[in-house]
């Protein structure tokens, strides 16, 4: 098996590696690598004149048309264009580390090139704006574990980053490999004639020793997509020579995948289901971010408030009367200074409308503790300041208790609006009493199973708000 890289070190003497310039014919190879984006800054150097390399047989490679001691750039990129399509076209492989899409306008006797335009277009087009996407990160997942591929993104955890994502429209465009944490596809292969492009996240800044893993683990996948046959689907009329046996089988499939989509659509139903049922419970323990407010926000409607975020802030309405809201979701003890925030919305209001609105503040202190054992996630100097100011200190676990019991209570306006009526009176930390009650022998089980009790847990920056 023959492999050549172009602008990608490959440290291996089973790998030719080149430059776009310098490298001989790619179609007599069984597969290439490329890195698009080294060889988008050799095109600029050649184009700015700025870099001084040669083609194979020794001529220099120049930006203008070709002479006799000269290879113009634009009919070296042309010619690499074609080798390419050759190598596809004989079943070949080409490995793509994967960069957004960028043109390359100074190269005047190449119109509309741009740093995919030497690799075959597979269908869909999917190297260009905006199937193709600038994106950037390095957790990974690999979608596909029998691909030969996964092993390459699996051996490489945590020394590849990303640098674009594709919005591949259907299945026919290609297939997906591996995508972001965040569901994002960022790894692909793409059918062209009897050969396949695979596009990769590319290496982040590997060391020495890091560059030999990589390189073992990517000739270890080249090898199986080169060896792997292609599985074909036999025609359809082959299935007029079943045996009884065939037959009986393929009935039995049927029947079994039948049943696994009404089992996945059951399912997906159920999961449905859990998640809508149980999304009040993740503000006992959501940290604080734009989902904790959103199911804060979803737990005051359910008690009939009108609520509103302008410029991402908590105002909540009933009827005439207006109340600010500050959140705060952290591992330790509610920050004291959430009550500076609240008094200066307060403040800024009482300027602009002249009328003064109710402040309420809803925390979840020690957020990772059992609400039943977490001990003083208020500070004093906090429930002080709101009890003489007559602000609201709402717990999480109060307002998911009220929640509850309003979603029993539905159809009891007079119910909801006595809840309604006992916050607008609140002064400092509005008490609930919780349902379930527990014991010290309780008590120390669950400290030993989720550890501290709270107080003694550290916020991470992004919690201490």
């Amino acid at each position: 098996m023959r492999i050549i890289s172009i602008g990608c070190p490959v440290p291996s003497p089973s790998v030719d590696n080149h430059s776009i310039a310098n490298a001989p014919s790619i179609f007599d190879y069984d597969a290439c690598v490329i890195d698009v984006q080294s060889v988008s800054e050799q095109i600029e150097g050649i184009a700015a004149s700025t870099l001084d390399v040669k083609a194979s047989d020794g001529r220099t490679i120049s930006p203008g048309e070709s002479g006799a001691f000269h290879f113009g750039l634009a009919e070296l990129l042309r010619q690499r264009q074609m080798e390419f399509q050759l190598l596809l076209d004989r079943g070949g492989v080409l490995i793509v580390f994967a960069y957004a899409n960028v043109r390359h306008p100074n190269v005047a006797a190449f119109p509309g090139l741009n740093r995919y335009s030497l690799i075959p277009g597979p269908g869909g087009d999917p190297f260009s704006w905006p199937t193709l996407r600038p994106a950037d990160g390095k957790d990974i997942e690999a979608v596909i574990p029998q691909h030969a591929a996964s092993g390459f993104l699996e051996e490489l955890t945590g020394r590849l980053r990303y640098r674009a994502m594709f919005d591949l429209k259907s299945s026919g465009d290609g297939t997906v490999i591996a995508r972001s944490i965040g569901g994002a596809a960022i790894a692909a292969e793409f059918q062209v004639g009897p050969g396949k492009i695979i596009t990769l996240p590319p290496a982040d800044n590997l060391s020495t020793s890091q560059r030999k893993t990589f390189s073992n683990a990517l000739l270890e996948m080249i090898e199986r997509l080169v060896q792997e046959p292609e599985q074909q689907a036999a025609p359809v009329w082959v299935r007029r020579y079943d045996t009884p046996e065939a037959a009986a089988a393929r009935d039995d499939l049927s029947a079994a995948q039948d049943d696994l989509k009404q089992a996945q659509r059951r399912v997906a139903e159920a999961e449905s289901l859990v998640a809508d049922s149980t999304r009040f419970q993740s503000m006992l323990w959501q940290s604080h971010n734009r989902a904790f407010q959103d199911v804060v926000q979803d737990a005051f409607r359910l008690l009939g408030y009108s609520v509103a975020s302008p410029d991402g802030a908590v105002e909540l309405r009933d009827g005439s009367e207006v109340s600010v809201v500050e959140l705060s979701s952290a591992s330790s003890a509610i920050s004291d200074r959430l009550y500076l925030t609240l008094q200066s919305r307060i403040e800024d209001q009482y300027l602009r409308r002249k009328s003064r609105p109710k402040g309420i503040i809803v925390g979840n202190g020690f957020r990772q503790t059992d609400p039943r054992i977490r001990r003083e996630p208020f500070p004093k100097a906090l429930v002080n300041a709101c009890e003489t100011f007559g602000y609201a200190i709402i717990p999480v676990e109060a307002l998911f208790e009220l929640v509850t019991f309003a979603s029993e209570a539905a159809d009891e306006p007079e119910v909801l609006e006595e809840i309604r009526r006992s916050i607008a009176e609140a002064s400092g930390v509005l008490e609930i009493a919780l349902e379930e009650e527990i014991d010290e022998e309780e008590e120390e089980e669950i400290e030993a199973a989720s550890g501290p009790p709270g107080n003694g847990a550290v916020a991470t920056p992004a919690e201490a708000s």
